[in-house]
């Protein structure tokens, strides 16, 4: 089994082969669907030519099924969240950034970082070592 990644307010499944399916919205409030790289610390995406956006700009990522946002204010209001389940039915939360051209991921499992990826992950690494609260 392949890991699983969920909305966490609606579980709905959001991968499809080798990527996860999310509806963005740029700072212009232009939306529509963004593909990201299943495997966690590949930054490869896909996305409409006409979906623009520049490295640094903040992009909104939502649940395409509930449409409900998967930003997380209460921790950093340019991190966002996904839940996935791993091939042995572990289940993790998965924070990446909504920041363009920010390489940021991060396994969490009981508010602990159990693995990161991205040249940018230490950057919420002493917020993270304080143990978020959820």
């Amino acid at each position: 089994m392949e890991n699983k990644y969920l909305c966490p307010k609606c579980r709905a499944l959001l991968n499809v082969r080798e990527n996860i399916v999310f509806s963005a919205e740029n700072s212009k409030k232009q939306r529509g669907l963004f593909l990201l790289n299943a495997n966690l610390g590949n930054y490869q995406m896909l996305h409409d030519p006409e979906f623009k956006y520049e490295a640094g700009d903040r992009l909104d990522f939502y649940c395409p099924v509930c449409n409900n946002s998967l930003g997380i204010p209460k921790i950093n209001k340019d991190l966002a969240e996904i839940l996935m389940i791993d091939n042995t039915g572990e289940e993790f939360e998965i924070v990446f950034s909504e920041i363009a051209g920010k390489r940021l991921t991060m396994k969490i499992r009981d508010n602990t970082v159990v693995e990161s990826f991205g040249d940018d992950s230490g950057e919420f690494q002493n917020y993270w070592g304080e143990r978020p609260r959820y």
